[in-house]
């Protein structure tokens, strides 16, 4: 008899728990708060817009009569830019048209976000990519050589700087990666420190009584004394790849063969900001060895015969150098690369470039066509 009653009160127990819980890994719908679907929609700009700087965004919101609105918070790239009210003279109810200026803006992706604000304190966000053009039309140049001088031709050129009176040269590829201190007029190498075997040098800038180098994959940069070569410091850094090294005197400048220019602090190499570089009509891709001439920057474009003058502040490409033709047909060979290297003489004014296993350095000016 007591065996019957246990049997009777286990099982009545079972079906307690299971009415009051979860059955079979289903949870009960009705304690659950349905999402809120959203208020109001952007309906201009419906998708993500390139435009020119300068232009005016068009935007249109569209909310239902019965919703009021309080405010409107209009963001360009993070920036607050205006906020809309009915006391500052803006009709907030039903669709809702504005525009958004954007001539202070810098070239690249950014995002347009509205926040809206209800009666009460509710609010949401509304928001679309905006990519921005430069709205310059980039000034082109031709070339003339002033001077030539001897390059080694095994030298793979991947950074040229010129500082008193020395040319400074990084060189790449595995095994045959190094830093060179060179006589222009020569070309002799009078110093030269090879980099690890694992190792593919990059780009290279002197800084002060400093040399930096920056490599390829490995994400790491040195810091070397510039009278002697010794290594002061090991840095690593946060982009995948390093290309071109340039300074401004207070940051370093760095390519990774994107559109992208990253500006680093010379001690950390974090990166304090960055630009995207655009023309007119899109991305100026594969930006290689940088110099940094009368506040600009030039930059080699991998795979052409092409160096781009950059606004450091808004990344607008505002001039184009077209090299086609400097090295001659009868000075290649099979194993000659790409037009890579930029050096600056600033006390002369002089302009240097050169190329990855090339046998000749190019001093020249440019002539605006």
């Amino acid at each position: 008899m007591r065996k019957s009653s246990s049997v009777l009160l286990i099982t009545l127990l079972l079906l307690a728990c299971t009415a009051c819980g979860p059955r079979n890994g289903v949870t009960d719908r009705s304690s659950h708060t349905p999402k809120r679907s959203r208020i109001t929609s952007l309906v201009e700009p419906k998708r993500p817009l390139t435009i020119s700087l300068g232009e005016e965004i068009s935007v249109k919101l569209s909310a239902p009569d019965t919703v009021s609105i309080d405010s409107i918070q209009v963001f360009l790239g993070g920036d607050l830019k205006q906020t809309l009210t009915q006391e500052s003279g803006q009709s907030l109810n039903g669709q809702l048209n504005f525009t958004v200026p954007t001539g202070a803006e810098n070239t690249g992706k950014s995002g347009l976000r509205l926040r809206v604000f209800f009666p009460g304190g509710g609010n949401e966000n509304l928001s679309q990519q905006i990519t921005f053009l430069s709205d310059l039309v980039p000034q082109v140049y031709s070339y003339r050589v002033v001077n030539e001088y001897v390059h080694d031709p095994k030298a793979y050129t991947q950074g040229l700087q010129y500082d008193d009176g020395w040319l400074y040269e990084g060189t790449g590829q595995y095994g045959t990666s190094s830093l060179r201190r060179v006589n222009l007029e020569t070309g002799e190498v009078s110093k030269i420190r090879i980099l690890d075997q694992s190792l593919f040098g990059e780009g290279i800038t002197v800084f002060g009584e400093r040399i930096y180098q920056v490599t390829y994959k490995s994400q790491v940069g040195f810091i070397y004394d510039k009278s002697s070569f010794e290594e002061i410091q090991k840095v690593y850094y946060q982009n995948r790849e390093g290309w071109g090294l340039s300074h401004n005197g207070e940051e370093l400048i760095m390519s990774d063969g994107t559109h992208v220019i990253y500006f680093l602090d010379p001690e950390m190499f974090t990166i304090n900001r960055q630009i995207e570089v655009y023309d007119q009509e899109g991305p100026a891709q594969n930006l290689n060895e940088l110099e940094y001439i009368h506040g600009k920057i030039w930059a080699n474009r991998y795979y052409t015969d092409e160096i781009v003058i950059i606004d450091p502040l808004t990344g607008k490409v505002e001039g184009r150098i077209n090299l086609k033709g400097i090295l001659k047909t009868a000075d290649r060979k099979s194993t000659t690369d790409v037009l890579n290297g930029i050096a600056w003489d600033a006390e002369k004014e002089r302009i240097f470039v050169t190329g990855k296993f090339w046998p000749k350095l190019f001093e020249i000016t440019t002539i605006a066509l």
